[in-house]
């Protein structure tokens, strides 16, 4: 089945644990190079050095991270891995970069605040440059470290292990239409998924997970997948990727459904019918999609669905059998 990746919500990371991880990524950044010193192109007290790395790696932050953000959003580059979008706002990020911090270094460091030049063995003798020259060579000194640095910052986030770097859009979910049958075998298992304190007319209480999901999406739930510590939630409305664990979920919405899979939880609302094929048992849900049943989990699904489960033949094997009884009559 497939589903195209033009989704109706997007999971976008809050700006307040953006900013919190920037801010401390940006903290031990900024100790590192106090620690190392490496050249700056002058000579200055320690604490004009801290003032012009700070400068330096706020203004690097700011600029990756805003540039990041806009290449996920461009229609072309939605279908990149993170890591390479990542990389491309890394080399992009010091394109801009390079004019700021020349002007960082060369204009307030030495032209306004007035630090002398430190030359190594190359640069004696050598004709400075200025104009595009400057601009260029600036760009050749500060991609190479300012990609590495940007790619390190990321990686935790690429990972999962922290927010994700970036807003993925989730997968568009066509409502099912309002006369929509349920299965009679289904009828008895509907519960509504919302407990009476997170009614929409109620304040935004309940579990973690559920305080999470943005409003648009209201709270008519099909499934939650786990992904790490991150949970898939598909609604009638869209999808969203929040924080959270396939048990809390479990354990909140046990009424209204059940856990299917080691990774799926799924409304027994939206449970169209149990299919038994070759491959397993599936059950497929409201918006089209098949979800597998972990075999310890089989027994479960068929009692609470068992009325609804039918089995389907694999079309080879339906070759296969017909051409079986041609022979034998």
């Amino acid at each position: 089945m497939f589903f195209p990746d033009t989704a109706v919500f997007v999971n976008t990371p809050s700006l307040s644990s953006v900013h919190h991880y920037l801010v401390g990524s940006g903290f031990a950044l900024w100790l590192l190079v106090l620690g190392l010193q490496p050249d700056t192109g002058f000579s200055a007290p320690l604490p004009w050095l801290g003032v012009f790395w700070g400068l330096q790696i706020s203004c690097g932050l700011a600029v990756l991270q805003s540039l990041l953000s806009l290449l996920g959003r461009l229609q072309p580059l939605r279908q990149w891995p993170p890591w390479a979008l990542v990389t491309a706002s890394g080399v992009t990020g010091s394109v801009l970069l390079a004019p700021l911090y020349w002007l960082i270094g060369e204009g307030l460091m030495r032209g306004v605040l007035g630090f002398e030049a430190s030359l190594d063995a190359d640069d004696v003798g050598a004709t400075p440059v200025a104009g595009l020259a400057a601009l260029v060579d600036e760009f050749l000194d500060i991609v190479g470290p300012v990609t590495a640095a940007w790619l390190l910052i990321s990686w935790p986030r690429l990972l999962g292990l922290l927010p994700p770097p970036l807003a993925r859009r989730g997968t568009q979910v066509t409502p099912p239409a309002a006369d929509s049958p349920v299965p009679a075998a289904l009828a008895d298992a509907t519960v509504s998924a919302m407990p009476p304190a997170l009614h929409p007319t109620d304040s935004r209480t309940g579990p973690r997970w559920r305080v999470a999901l943005p409003r648009e999406l209201g709270d008519d739930l099909i499934a939650v997948a786990s992904e790490l510590q991150y949970l898939r939630v598909w609604t009638t409305r869209g999808s969203t990727l929040i924080l959270g664990s396939l048990q809390e979920v479990e354990e909140s919405e046990a009424a209204a459904g059940m856990r299917i899979h080691r990774s799926w939880w799924v409304h027994a609302r939206h449970v169209r019918s149990v299919r038994r094929r070759a491959d397993g048992l599936f059950c497929q849900l409201s918006d089209g999609r098949e979800i597998p049943v972990s075999r310890r989990r089989r027994a479960e699904v068929l009692a609470r669905f068992g009325d609804a489960a039918r089995y389907q033949t694999p079309p080879a094997q339906n070759a296969h059998t017909s051409a079986s009884d041609s022979s034998n009559s």
